[in-house]
Formats: C-alpha cells, sequence, structure tokens
C-alpha cells in the first residue's frame, strides 16, 4: 500500500495557517489604516512608503522596482504611488534614460512618519499588536516570515 506523501498530513494545518494569515493580515490593515488616518494615508500607502525608504534609501527606485517589493502589481503600485503623489509625499517622474520607466522620488513630507509623535504612535500600535509575544518569540516570528517570504517572492 502506497503511502501519503507528507504534504499531504500537512494540508489541514497549511490550509488553516494560510486563512490565519489572511485574517490576521484583513484585522492588521484595519487597525493599521485607523492609526495611520491622521496622516493621511492607508496601510498599503504606508508599505510603500516603507519599501521605497528602507530599502532604496537615498535612491529613486522604478515603479517595477518597488512594486517587486511592495508584494503588489505594478499597476498597483502606480495607482498607490499616484496616491502618495497627490498627498506630497512621493514625486513621479519619468526616468531620463529610459522615458518609459517611471522613477519614484520621496519629499520632505515622508519626514512626517518620524516625528516624535508619529514614532510614539506607531510605537503604541505595534506594542498592541504584538503583546501576546515575547521578545524571543517575536524574533523567532520574524524569522519565520522572512524565510517565508523569500520562497514564495519572485527572484
Amino acid at each position: 500500500m502506497p503511502s501519503r506523501p507528507a504534504s499531504a498530513d500537512l494540508l489541514p494545518l497549511r490550509a488553516e495557517l494560510f486563512g490565519s494569515v489572511f485574517v490576521l493580515t484583513q484585522y492588521l490593515a484595519r487597525r493599521a489604516d485607523a492609526v495611520l488616518e491622521p496622516l493621511g494615508i492607508t496601510t498599503k500607502q504606508w508599505l510603500l512608503l516603507a519599501v521605497l525608504t528602507r530599502r532604496f534609501p537615498g535612491e529613486s527606485p522604478t515603479l517595477s522596482e518597488a512594486a517587486l517589493w511592495h508584494g503588489s502589481s505594478r499597476q498597483n503600485v502606480k495607482q498607490i504611488a499616484q496616491q502618495l503623489q497627490d498627498r506630497g509625499f512621493l514625486r513621479i517622474t519619468p526616468d531620463p534614460a529610459d522615458r518609459r520607466a517611471l522613477r519614484l522620488h520621496l519629499t520632505d513630507r515622508v519626514g512626517a512618519l518620524d516625528s516624535p509623535a508619529e514614532r510614539a504612535r506607531q510605537a503604541a500600535f505595534f506594542d498592541e499588536a504584538f503583546a501576546a509575544l515575547g521578545p524571543a518569540e517575536t524574533g523567532q516570528l520574524l524569522r519565520l516570515v522572512q524565510r517565508w517570504l523569500a520562497s514564495v517572492t519572485p527572484r
């Protein structure tokens, strides 16, 4: 009698985890949207600003480069970038070497995310979001999520 592959045994566990991650994402996005409301940005917009400041410090990446690290389609990131441009957080310009490519340039308004009051609000949100986890568990979860992300992101 042939044995079942290990992945079949893991199917219920993986399905439960997959669904739980989606529910967690929805919950955290709603809570973070409320925290970010005074800045006039959404969680998706915040994520794009975080990608630009952390992944591309001092650079002006193309829309396609930013989309890869944002985890969304180029079209979706363009829409988010246009909303951020309307709010004064970045500028979208054609690349001088390739006019088809669009570059994203952060403006000084991004500094609003680093004000002492905003840092305190963000810290309070993160304290609440991770209240159930101790420092070691938080570090372990980060390592696991980073490993998981590395396995599902395009290379």
